[in-house]
C-alpha cells in the first residue's frame, strides 16, 4: 500500500474497533506499517498523535451515546474502555469542558471531533507532494439532511487564535476553546438548526432561514459572547469568532466538496475582502 492507503485504512480501522480496545500498535500491525513511521505519518497530516485521535473519537461517540441513548454513565465509560466513572469523567471533562452528566441534561450537539477526511499532506518515497489540503473533518453523514435546507442559509464560523493558544498554552487549551465555541453554537440554537465542526477552527450552523436578516440575528447571539473566557490551570483565556453567510445551493447543484468549501470561505471575512 502507499502512504495514502496506509491513513485511510487506519483510519477505517479505528472507526471500526473503538470499542474493542483498540491500540497504536494493533492498527500499524493491521495496516502492515510500523508504528514510528504511521506516528510520524500521523503527526505531519493531522497534527495530532495516534493516541491522541483514537481517544477524541471515542469521548465523541461517548458524548453521542449520552444524547442517544438510556445507558448509563459507566455502561459508556466501560464501552470505551475507560475502567471507572472517575477515569471516564476526567477524561470527558478535559474535552468537552463539562461533564458527562451536565453534558447530556444541557447539551445537544455531539460531534467535537468527527472522524478526519481524507486531507492534509502526503508525500512519495522521493519527498513529492502526493496529497495536500487543510485539515477537514469528514460529516457526509449530515449531507442529506443540509441537502433538505436548501435555499436555505448556513452562518460560517471561524475561531479567532486557535493556533496561538494551542502554542501558549498547549493543545488542551486549544480542545476547550473549540469546546466552548460549539457550546455557544449548541446553547444558542434551536431544534431546527444543526452545529457542525468541519474544519480544526471552523464551524457552521445550519439554519432554516430564507431571510438573511434571521441568520444574522442568530449569529449576532453567539457572536455577543465574544471575548468570554475560558480557564485554563488558572489562566482566564478569551474565546472570540467571526463569521460569514452562505445560502445553500438549490438541490442538484451542491457537491459535496465545494459546499464545504464555500462554507469555510464565508467564515473568513478577510478572504472575502480578495
Amino acid at each position: 500500500m502507499n502512504k495514502f492507503e496506509i491513513l485511510s485504512s487506519a483510519l477505517e480501522y479505528i472507526e471500526e474497533h473503538l470499542t474493542d480496545g483498540i491500540t497504536p500498535e494493533k492498527c500499524a500491525e493491521v495496516c502492515c506499517y510500523s508504528l514510528s513511521n504511521l506516528q510520524k505519518m500521523f503527526r505531519c497530516v493531522f497534527h495530532i498523535g495516534v493516541v491522541d485521535y483514537i481517544s477524541r473519537r471515542k469521548l465523541t461517540n461517548a458524548a453521542g451515546e449520552l444524547i442517544k441513548t438510556d445507558s448509563s454513565v459507566l455502561d459508556i465509560a466501560l464501552k470505551y474502555g475507560y475502567n471507572s466513572h472517575e477515569v471516564f469523567t476526567r477524561a470527558f471533562q478535559r474535552l468537552w469542558g463539562v461533564s458527562p452528566s451536565k453534558f447530556r441534561r444541557t447539551r445537544c450537539f455531539t460531534e467535537i471531533f468527527p472522524r478526519f477526511g481524507e486531507s492534509g499532506q502526503l508525500t512519495d518515497e522521493k519527498g513529492n507532494v502526493v496529497m495536500t489540503s487543510k485539515i477537514r473533518f469528514d460529516v457526509s453523514h449530515l449531507y442529506d439532511f443540509i441537502k433538505e435546507r436548501s435555499g436555505k442559509y448556513a452562518v460560517c464560523f471561524d475561531m479567532c487564535h486557535l493556533m496561538e493558544i494551542n502554542d501558549t498554552y498547549g493543545s488542551a487549551a486549544g480542545d476547550l476553546a473549540i469546546a466552548e465555541c460549539l457550546g455557544r453554537l449548541d446553547e444558542n440554537s434551536d431544534e431546527s438548526m444543526l452545529p457542525v465542526r468541519i474544519g480544526g477552527d471552523e464551524f457552521v450552523l445550519i439554519t432554516n432561514f430564507e431571510e438573511l436578516s434571521l441568520a444574522e440575528e442568530a449569529a449576532n447571539k453567539i457572536l455577543a459572547l465574544n471575548g468570554n473566557t475560558i480557564n485554563y490551570k488558572g489562566t482566564d483565556i478569551p474565546v472570540s469568532m467571526r463569521t460569514g453567510f452562505v445560502r445553500i445551493p438549490t438541490l442538484g447543484a451542491i457537491r459535496y466538496n465545494t459546499l464545504f468549501d464555500s462554507f469555510i470561505i464565508a467564515g473568513r471575512p478577510e478572504e472575502n475582502a480578495e
